[in-house]
């Protein structure tokens, strides 16, 4: 199958991780897979150096003019058999392409958000031949808004065992920081929704309990780096530590010692499901979408959403008691193997491609 992925955004989340690991897998059982995205995006330059052909485009809803015919020249061009976009502007035009090119049609979904009830709204999501999204919660929200459901595959997100292998090396040395220090942390991309500003204002409560640092993996520049850190104590605020983007999330994992993912709204949670993949031991906000996957007190803790201080009493009840953290962390990763593993996703999607090509 020749499969062109289309991707809006420039900076990289667990939307953009589906599309490369997607991309790639793909690949490798010998189907080819192109990727059209915003020119200088995170997914540009990791798609190219994992061997993928890329087009770098003007990805703006101003830029539909001239992006409609670019994506109808490159469908052409690498005879492409189906079209799969992701986001807001690249459906839009990536959809319009593929039907004017007579080429078949999926949309992911990867969010929660709300669709629009307008007459646009709707025409844009009754011309895919498939819609997939990575949830049961991204599904009834789909729902709610009057997409059939029959219409809809789910297929969940993925974390690869072969990348995120729990016998990882960690950061202590690289960062300096002791053997048996206590870490938590979080992998998010930092947008309000990921609630990263109720751990930070949790931390202090944390760290009078259970000296430990707070170590965060995503990208975060001034003046939002102060703004965030304005949540902590002004004397606690050198032991917590922006690594911005890392290309080495398995080791910045394998650093953890308890990863928290305070998000008020997920899809799935990408970040979450690699560190399950780890064996990390995690607390997380008590949303519909966790609670499909997440049992308390069994593979994980739940605390109350938008609740620092009830965010930080779980954290220490886990950095206190060792024994519960291990515990936890073998059964999240177990899991990951069962419910998200990256064969089954591809598997999955594989099936569907065919599926929608040989559809009458």
């Amino acid at each position: 199958m020749n499969i062109l992925h289309t991707e809006t955004l420039k900076r990289w989340g667990g939307q953009q991780n589906r599309v490369l690991a997607e991309s790639t897998g793909l690949t490798k059982r010998g189907h080819n897979v192109i990727i059209a995205c915003h020119k200088a995006s995170i997914l540009a330059q990791k798609a190219k150096q994992a061997g993928i052909k890329v087009y770098e485009l003007n990805m703006v809803k101003q830029a539909y003019p001239k992006l409609v015919p670019q994506l109808i020249k490159i469908i052409r061009e690498e005879n492409i058999d189906i079209v799969s976009t992701h986001s807001s502007v690249d459906s839009w035009a990536g959809a319009l392409a593929a039907k004017l090119s007579g080429r078949r049609l999926v949309r992911f979904r990867h969010n929660l958000y709300p669709v629009g009830k307008g007459p646009l709204a709707k025409f844009i999501y009754s011309i895919p031949d498939r819609i997939i999204t990575i949830s049961n919660a991204v599904t009834d929200v789909l729902v709610s808004c009057g997409v059939h459901r029959n219409r809809i595959a789910i297929i969940h997100s993925a974390a690869d065992s072969r990348i995120f292998d729990p016998a990882a090396e960690d950061l202590r040395k690289e960062l300096g920081i002791p053997e048996g220090s206590l870490i938590i942390g979080n992998t998010s991309t930092f947008t309000e929704v990921k609630g990263q500003e109720y751990l930070l204002q949790a931390y202090s409560i944390i760290y009078k309990k259970v000296p430990c640092a707070l170590l965060f993996a995503g990208s975060l520049e001034e003046p939002f780096k102060s703004r965030y850190l304005s949540h902590v104590e002004a004397g606690l605020r050198d032991r917590v530590l922006f690594l911005d983007h890392r290309d080495d999330i398995p080791r910045v994992l394998k650093t953890l010692d308890v990863f928290v993912f305070p998000s008020v709204l997920e899809g799935l949670g990408t970040a979450l499901i690699e560190a399950m993949a780890m064996a990390k031991s995690v607390a997380v906000s008590d949303i519909p979408t966790f609670r499909d996957f997440i049992k308390d007190g069994i593979n994980g803790l739940f605390f109350k959403t938008k609740n620092p201080q009830d965010l930080a009493e779980k954290v220490i009840t886990l950095l206190q008691n060792k024994e519960l953290r291990e515990q936890l962390g073998r059964n999240a990763g177990i899991t990951a193997r069962e419910k998200f593993t990256y064969e089954k996703m591809i598997d999955l999607t594989e099936a569907q491609y065919r599926e929608v090509l040989n559809a009458v």
